[in-house]
């Protein structure tokens, strides 16, 4: 009942939600429920749409309105949507809006989130209508003060509610096994009662009928032996099934609710999944699930807001070749990972490093290394940052987004100061930076730095917005808004942007830049570029993909591309995404050229993206990819480049309208001088090369420790899919970033087929590389080196080159392998690893922790949302599973929310498998529903997957804690309260099946009819309900050190048919002695005082008492961790046994009154009693010793452990190194998010607001100061190989 109306609850506030709507020419409030189809409602800035709308008018000029869709598609970024012209000039003319009368006919209610098709029918008028006009339920309006639409959709038939699926009955795998055991049980009880009903009859009719002077039978009964003997029989029948039906556990359902009810509340009040920064805990929104968390097999998570934060942070940057951002202790060399702090307080007295000895890595040290090993921490720390050769003033290298580090060996610190930006009055006090150097550079009017965040601040399509006094930027895509974020705060603003200029703040200095064209972003180009005119001069300023950009270098920065490649190296290895920069200066003939061309190409009717891709091309283009010049009239004679004089002479005809070309020769690789030419031809024939570029490292942060959960989850074996909405390069990105894609992999498969045909050749030929790969490179063939390195636990195998994309060699295969170990054994005899403790003096094994589904030769694979509805079509899916199901790792990007309940109900219907899905947002309620059980993370994008979920945390790393921890324990506490349970219904009820042997199977029963019920209610309840609620066989941290302790749930070891087998045999064995025994004492037996002892009311007292005596031993040896409660319940009930038998035969009178007292108060009932409990107890202490000398679990093992431990007055605490994972340099093609279609319309101006003193801006770029200098030519140098340096891998300490 709580459930349902915990839902009821959720629903009702969701649809009392008020929206504003026209109601006879005026706005009234509405509940979300009264809207209609065909009402037109008011929707202001921040407000959740209503239904699905056709949007009528907006407050931006051509009806333009801005919304974030993170509810449907999980992305926060910008989208823009329009309306028609003919609507929008209705304005905010409530009148006119109300008698609007347009008719609308369109497609039926789908759940296509990026298709709609419609025609509105208005004033004689047919007008056409898309996606584009459409604002759907769950968008947020955003950056738009207001808006009107007429509602198309309603309720149901929006979309957002039509991917979110049927809301279903969710059973736990034990509750099914229970419905089949119970139905068992029932068959039990009618066969015992069939046999006590036949026995009973051939009783009556061989024995009965002669002792009826004794025991007359009744008067219905038939005076015949035979037919009397049949009906007595027959009304036994029922008589036994009344008596024994003990044996079908009505109370065991209750018991487990009570036992999830308070499992629940263990969830709910756990502080370690406590989120302070938000306030948010952990909570279980239903109390039926419980135990199945320790059962998962698959994770289905989403990426955005689930792995990530959707937040960026600017902490490294590399700028003319020299890294900044990195700190080191200078003691150790140790590179610190900066985390951040959980509250204020003194440093930690343990830490490694102080805060005076903490300094930032500023050193170029070693030739051809640009980020300095330990070694040249110090010595180069005076005068990194003033000794310069003159190529380093051409590239900038930037680290943007990151978390954590490549190096060897990581120190956390969060004691070091972040730097103080306060002299900023634009500054942000949550942006976060601690290189003094590169402030102290800004300041000092570093040319080359103010170069690089000039370009950050100019090149990008944000819009700026001013509210509540201060400044905000709204971004396509969070990449570009930590960008423009992090020059903001170093002093280059940027402030505001019209049609046809740009206007930013260089540290307290306006400039105004007018903005000449925009080349926009799309995936095939993967970079875009901005034109700027300023003091006369033109530039191009471009970003996109470091493998675009970087082909299109100067040709003779070869020692700086050196050292850029080996930053790129550096930030690749880190997982991170890289982002290359670049500018070059263009001539104004040539640019008005070119310029009249791109407006051709823009307004061409066929083949429009085509052409303007062609044109972006030729003023992007390679140099080296160019070729020669072809005719041009010449103005100066071949340039010999080696001579750098003669080079640099050449730069001023650059102002003439020159370009010259520099080509390496092919064979010799000898620089060869080409000629200058005048510019008065197309751009295909003019070659003129950037001048400076710059790297940046982009990454969607992921939050605070999913990279470690995601180990300790594969690690426990549970398989973990991710299902987002966003594009390929991003999810193999954060794959990477999040250890779900490793350099260990053999290869990551990409499934990208638009067709049937293709999807199904791609899918064969990733089968045959398996194949291939498993036959040639079976698992565990890769030859270990010889020397491991015993101080840090360091495993090392061959690194793989960088250029690899699969570490397969059928000969020789090169692996790089992360070991992961938890502590260094001191003890020369005793060793443990974290799978097993090998007790007395046989060493262990000295393998190191790997998860069961870790296999050298792991797959990976990436599947695309177009040809992933393929890959569910019932010809490819058996095909489609044969390949996920050999991958360690599966990534499906740009899928709709049906999609992953599609993926997700595939792999529940052929895999039998748990699952599990998580997710934030309204795009992945569906995952949520179809899954065994769903998981809401409070996140940024609302509470639609939390309201459909069964639990809610506020971050993904406490998902470990929910599965290993709560999980687990719910699990095993679940298994051994239903084999106690089932063991002492069994050992109770059977006695009845016993005696009935001895009583002529007349139905008498064995016990006081009082004992019979209240002994499920007070004797034995409260003992089981603790065990269920508090029993725990490790600790949570040991759960979370040890996740192979999981794996029993997997494969049901700790319940099953068979367990529960056990469990009945043993309580039937119980049964027998506790009846035979006494049975076998007291018959015919006499007291000391020459009592007869063979009484029935006496045995009965007997049996129960030591059945009380035998379920309290029993419930002991179960019980692994004692609490207050347990000792309180489990002996509170054995004195209340005997409390309760006094008060009721004495106080109230029962038959059985003074039997106990007598029993006693003998010798012969404490013997017996002892005999029995040893009889009973020796096989079950027996069983145990020699299964755990012999065959122990690992808890087992571990408690072992931690005796040994504590015998030993406790081990050191084991220290704990950076789980960062160094990998090849394998890098996206583009960061990021935003779609293409944003720059023409700032350069068409709709997207404009009108800005006051955009005129005077545009009037004042000819007097503003910081005109452009060009620099001279760097002499061309052979710098050492650009690869980055090998770096050995840590063991892991998680």
């Amino acid at each position: 009942m709580l459930i349902p109306l915990q839902r009821h609850q959720n629903d009702s506030q969701v649809n009392h939600r008020r929206a504003k709507t026209l109601r006879n020419g005026k706005l009234v409030e509405e509940k979300w429920a009264n809207v209609q189809v065909g009402d037109i409602i008011w929707l202001e800035n921040d407000q959740f749409v209503a239904a699905d709308i056709l949007l009528l008018s907006s407050s931006e000029p051509n009806g333009l309105c801005y919304i974030e869709t993170a509810e449907l598609d999980g992305e926060t970024n910008l989208k823009c949507r329009q309306c028609l012209p003919e609507t929008a000039a209705m304005g905010q003319d409530d009148a006119q809006l109300g008698s609007f009368d347009g008719e609308i006919v369109c497609e039926t209610p789908n759940n296509l989130l990026n298709k709609f098709e419609g025609t509105l029918s208005w004033r004689d008028q047919h007008y056409s209508l898309d996606n584009d006009k459409i604002l759907l339920r769950g968008c947020v309006l955003r950056n738009t003060s207001w808006c009107y639409g007429v509602v198309v959709f309603a309720g149901k038939d929006t979309k957002l509610m039509q991917n979110s699926g049927k809301t279903k009955f969710k059973r736990t795998s034990i509750d099914r096994l229970l419905n089949f055991l119970i139905i068992g049980i029932v068959f039990f009880l009618l066969s015992m009662c069939v046999f006590c009903t036949v026995a009973c009859g051939v009783w009556e009719w061989l024995i009965g009928r002669y002792f009826k002077v004794y025991l007359p039978w009744d008067t219905l009964v038939p005076v015949e032996p035979a037919s009397g003997a049949v009906v007595i029989a027959f009304l036994v029948f029922f008589s036994y099934a009344i008596v024994m039906n003990t044996v079908v556990p009505i109370s065991l359902y209750v018991s487990v609710e009570v036992i999830r009810f308070a499992q629940s509340f263990l969830i709910n009040w756990d502080e370690k999944m406590y989120y302070e920064k938000t306030g948010t805990a952990a909570k279980a929104r239903t109390t039926t699930l419980n135990e199945e968390l320790g059962q998962i097999q698959y994770i289905f998570s989403d990426k955005t807001g689930t792995l990530t934060q959707n937040i960026m942070t600017f902490n490294k940057c590399s700028i003319a070749g020299i890294c900044y951002g990195d700190i080191v202790d200078e003691s150790t060399g140790e590179t610190v990972e900066l985390t951040e702090r959980s509250g204020p307080g003194p440093s930690r007295p343990d830490s490694r490093l102080g805060q005076s000895r903490a300094r930032l890595l500023d050193a170029e040290a070693e030739a051809g290394r640009s980020t300095p090993g330990p070694r040249a921490a110090k010595q180069n720390a005076a005068n990194a940052r003033t000794v310069r050769t003159p190529q380093q003033h051409n590239i900038l290298t930037l680290d943007t987004l990151t978390f954590g580090g490549a190096y060897s060996h990581i120190v956390k610190d969060p004691n070091v100061e972040p730097l103080d930006f306060s002299f900023n009055p634009e500054y942000e006090p949550e942006f976060k930076f601690f290189d003094a150097s590169l402030l102290e550079a800004v300041k000092r009017g570093d040319e080359s730095v103010h170069d690089f965040f000039r370009l950050l601040a100019l090149c990008h399509t944000v819009m700026p917005e001013q509210k509540n006094d201060r400044l905000e930027y709204q971004a396509q895509s969070p990449d570009e808004a930590a960008l423009v974020s992090a020059a903001r705060n170093f002093g280059f603003v940027f402030r505001e942007r019209s049609p046809n200029s740009i206007t930013i703040e260089v540290m307290g200095k306006t400039e105004v830049y007018e903005l000449l064209c925009i080349l926009d972003f799309n995936n095939v180009r993967k970079r875009m570029s901005v034109i700027l005119r300023k003091d006369g001069e033109i530039r191009l300023y471009t970003k996109g993909a470091d493998n675009v950009i970087y082909d299109r270098l100067k040709g003779n920065q070869t020692e700086l591309k050196a050292k850029t490649q080996e930053h790129l190296n550096k930030f690749a290895g880190e997982g991170l995404r890289t982002l290359a920069l670049a500018w070059r200066p263009l001539e104004e003939r040539g640019f008005i050229e070119w310029k009249r061309r791109h407006q051709a190409a823009a307004l061409a009717l066929h083949d429009r993206d085509e052409q303007l891709d062609a044109i972006y091309e030729e003023i992007e283009t390679d140099l080296h990819l160019m070729g020669e010049p072809s005719e041009g009239r010449l103005t100066q004679p071949p340039i010999d480049i080696s001579n750098p004089r003669k080079l640099t002479s050449a730069l001023p005809f650059s102002r003439e309208g020159i370009g010259y070309l520099i080509e390496r020769d092919r064979e010799g690789g000898r620089g060869r001088g080409k000629v200058g030419y005048q510019n008065s031809f197309t751009m295909q024939k003019q070659t003129v090369e950037p001048v400076t570029i710059c790297v940046t490292a982009i990454e969607d942060k992921l939050q605070d420790g999913v990279p470690e959960t995601i180990a300790n989850l594969s690690m426990a074996g549970i398989k973990i899919w991710v299902l987002t909405g966003d594009k390929q390069e991003t999810a193999i990105n954060i794959g990477y970033s999040c250890q779900l894609l490793t350099d260990d992999m053999a290869e990551v498969f990409v499934i990208d087929g638009s067709t049937h045909d293709e999807v199904e050749r791609q899918l064969a030929k990733c089968r045959d590389s398996i194949r291939i790969v498993n036959t040639y490179l079976p698992s565990g063939t890769a030859q270990r080196k010889s020397d491991t390195d015993t101080a840090n636990g360091v495993t090392s195998l061959t690194k793989p080159s960088p250029n690899r994309t699969a570490n397969v060699q059928l000969n020789t295969p090169a692996i790089s392998v992360v070991t992961f170990r938890w502590e260094h054994n001191t003890h020369p005899n005793v060793a443990y690893d974290s799978n097993e403790c090998n007790m007395g003096g046989a060493p262990a094994s000295s393998d190191t922790h790997e998860p069961t589904n870790d296999d050298t030769n792991g797959f990976a694979i990436v599947v695309n949302g177009h040809s992933l509805v393929h890959c569910l079509h019932p010809k490819l899916e058996e095909k489609f599973l044969d390949v996920v199901m050999q991958c360690r790792s599966v990534i499906c990007c740009r899928v709709t929310p049906l999609q992953k309940a599609m993926v997700v109900e595939l792999i529940k219907k052929s895999r039998k498998a748990v699952t599990l899905a998580i997710g934030d947002g309204a795009n992945d309620v569906s995952m949520i529903k179809a899954a065994h059980i769903g998981v809401g993370i409070s996140g940024q994008e609302g509470m639609q997957a939390v309201l459909a979920s069964d639990y809610s945390i506020a971050q993904f790393r406490f998902l470990q804690r929910l599965l290993l921890v709560h999980g687990r324990w719910s699990y095993y506490r679940m298994c051994k309260f239903l084999r106690y349970f089932f063991y002492k219904n069994f050992a109770f009820t059977v006695c009845h099946f016993w005696f009935a042997f001895f009583c002529g199977f007349s139905a008498q029963t064995v016990f006081d009819e009082m004992f019979i019920s209240v002994y499920n209610l007070f004797y034995t309840s409260l003992p089981v309900l603790a065990l269920g609620v508090f029993e725990q066989d490790v600790s949570d941290m040991t759960s979370l050190q040890y996740p192979k302790l999981y794996a029993p749930g997997h494969t049901s070891q700790l319940f099953n048919k068979t367990e529960f087998i056990k469990s009945t045999l043993h309580g039937c064995f119980t049964s027998l002695v506790l009846f035979l025994i006494p049975y076998g004492t007291y018959k015919d037996g006499l007291a000391p005082d020459g009592k007869i002892l063979s009484d029935h009311m006496l045995l009965g007292s007997v049996v129960a008492t030591i059945l009380i005596f035998d379920n309290t031993t029993q419930i002991a040896l179960d019980t692994t961790y004692w609490t207050v409660f347990n000792h309180i319940t489990i002996w509170g009930s054995l004195v209340s046994y005997f409390v309760l038998d006094y008060f009721y035969n004495y106080a109230i009178g029962g038959r059985y009154v003074g039997s106990l007292t007598v029993a006693l108060t003998q010798a012969t009932f404490w013997f017996t009693a002892v005999l029995t409990m040893i009889i009973l107890m020796v096989p079950v202490v027996s069983w145990r010793l020699a299964c755990s000398e012999t065959r122990p679990t690992l808890a087992e093992r571990l408690r072992a452990r931690q005796r040994w431990r504590t015998g030993r007055g406790g081990a050191p605490t084991p220290t704990t190194p950076s789980a960062r994972r160094a990998r090849r340099s394998v890098r996206s093609g583009y960061a990021f998010a935003h779609q293409e279609g944003f720059g023409r319309l700032i350069t068409s101006g709709k997207i404009m607001r009108r800005i006051p003193h955009a005129d005077a801006a545009l009037s004042a770029l000819a007097s503003l100061p910081g005109k452009f200098h060009p620099r001279p030519a760097s002499p061309v140098s052979t710098p050492p190989s650009p690869r980055a340096p090998k770096q050995d891998l840590d063991s892991v300490d998680l």
